[in-house]
């Protein structure tokens, strides 16, 4: 008899989207046992991953904007957390949370806009004044709608 139970996994899996080593340090020490880190250190790797990953493969998604510090390929420098926006818009589901970290104000500012406008929740938090307790309550609600959405 086939179950009629979801598989749900017990842990939360996020997309990080940041190309300092310092600043992804800080998000693994701060996150919980039961969150499953995926990170994606350049903008071009950031857009395959989630063209890849459709849906709500994520419970949320940490993303910056300017992503020079670990390009690998010819021509991702010419990606940035706005293409990444894009992608996000177009392939991921708007019950996905997002919290823009960046510290560029104004493309912060535009990226919090555009995915607004299309129906994501976004929470603008910069690096500077992100602590641990802030993003222990970011992922709190971010478990409230996972919740929501599994049912």
């Amino acid at each position: 008899m086939a179950s009629l139970t979801r598989n749900i996994p017990s842990y939360l899996r996020l997309l990080i989207v940041e190309d300092n080593e310092e600043r992804l340090e800080c998000f693994r020490s701060w996150l919980p046992e039961d969150v499953r880190p995926v990170v994606a250190t350049s903008a071009g790797r950031a857009i395959g991953i989630v063209q890849r990953d459709r849906g709500t493969v994520y419970a949320g998604i940490l993303l910056d904007h300017d992503l020079v510090e670990q390009i690998v390929a010819d021509g991702e420098q010419r990606f940035s957390g706005t293409h990444v926006t894009d992608a996000i818009i177009t392939h991921i589901s708007v019950d996905v949370p997002i919290l823009v970290h960046s510290m560029n104000f104004g493309r912060a500012t535009a990226m919090v806009s555009k995915l607004e406008h299309a129906g994501f929740w976004v929470t603008r938090a910069p690096m500077s004044s992100l602590t641990q307790e802030k993003l222990g309550a970011w992922l709190e609600d971010v478990r409230a709608i996972r919740r929501i959405v599994e049912r």
